[in-house]
């Protein structure tokens, strides 16, 4: 910590750059995991921990707690041109899980089901490994271990009901339809062979979809689906897909 008078003449305290930062940290992470993992397996976890690191430059600074620590990201992030992984330490890891795992891996990145997989169990693994290491407060480090351990098993699911939507909607398109609307839906009920969904962002009410029984047995309530769907006259269809996001 620095310190800095304020406007009345007292000394108050300014965080300063982390010793050591996060890049420090994921270095020696995976020099761990390097003499104790099969070279695929090892080869799996750096791309996921470059993924992180990605996602925590990119996106870390939105969980930042004070002031002090928003001013010294902006200070040196704008004059420079440092990363926030090149300037907070290990404790602000477990603060960007939530959109690594929910936003950047889903909307962010090309992923495959085994990749979805992988960067839940990855990031379950580096929690603990944190916390082990006394680098991560626990209650923090213990709720991204929960979510990762949730995405390991949610992420590859959403992402196989995904390309299940896109090629229904390919190989199934209507031949008229009338009204359009293009939303992010919610799963609100789920029958055999019907989606029952609700606008995100447009009032909807409730409206019922018929798509493959397939379809149904792989998706769960909650989760949410980018959908383009248009109105015919057996009712609602499926006319492009896009993202599903079960967390």
């Amino acid at each position: 910590m620095k310190n800095e008078a304020n406007a009345n003449g007292n000394i108050i305290s300014f965080p300063t750059v982390a010793k050591p930062n996060i890049e420090d940290i994921f270095s020696q992470f995976l020099a761990e995991q390097k003499a104790r993992l099969k070279p695929q397996t090892f080869r799996r976890y750096e791309e996921v921990v470059s993924l992180l690191h990605t996602s925590l430059n990119l996106y870390g600074y939105q969980e930042l707690p004070t002031v002090g620590e928003n001013t010294l990201y902006r200070r040196l992030a704008d004059y420079k041109d440092q990363t926030f992984c090149a300037i907070f330490g290990p404790d602000k890891i477990p603060s960007g899980v939530s959109t690594f795992l929910t936003y950047f891996m889903i909307r962010k990145v090309m992923a495959s089901e085994s990749l979805l997989r992988a960067a839940g169990t990855v990031t379950k693994t580096l929690m603990k490994w944190l916390v082990a290491k006394g680098y991560a407060p626990k209650e923090e480090a213990r709720k991204a271990m929960e979510l990762a351990g949730e995405a390991s098993r949610e992420l590859p699911a959403a992402e196989r009901l995904a390309r299940l939507l896109y090629d229904f909607a390919q190989t199934h398109p209507p031949r008229t339809w009338d009204e359009e609307l293009d939303d992010y839906f919610v799963v609100e009920e789920i029958r055999p062979g019907v989606l029952v969904l609700s606008g995100l962002t447009l009032e909807t009410g409730l409206l019922e979809v018929k798509v493959p029984k397939i379809i149904t047995d792989h998706c769960k309530v909650g989760w949410q689906i980018n959908l383009l769907l248009g109105e015919t006259r057996s009712g609602w269809r499926i006319l492009e897909s896009g993202n599903v996001y079960p967390l």
